[in-house]
């Protein structure tokens, strides 16, 4: 409701019920990485989000990719038998 000292202009119910927050997701990009894309990515689909806010990337992952080899593996894969073969996971 609209009370004494707000913007005039906002007085009207009808422009009042026009207004619609605005919703930021925030996130670090190694979110991405450990596996929250497919959360992100829903978020994004259905219109549960408004803006997205993320960082360029972490400086260890870039580090990590310039060392060779690497592969582009799946989230499902478990990382207790990737790590026997000798494989991290960034």
């Amino acid at each position: 409701p609209w009370k004494e000292g707000d913007d005039e202009a906002l007085r009207d119910p009808a422009v009042r019920s026009k207004i619609r927050a605005r919703i930021f997701f925030a996130y670090t990009s190694n979110q991405i990485s450990c596996g929250q894309r497919e959360v992100i990515k829903f978020l994004v689909q259905h219109k549960m989000v408004d803006v997205i806010v993320t960082t360029a990337g972490g400086i260890e992952e870039d580090i990590i990719k310039c060392f060779e080899p690497t592969y582009m593996g799946d989230f499902k894969l478990s990382g207790k038998e990737l790590r026997k073969k000798g494989i991290n996971r960034i």
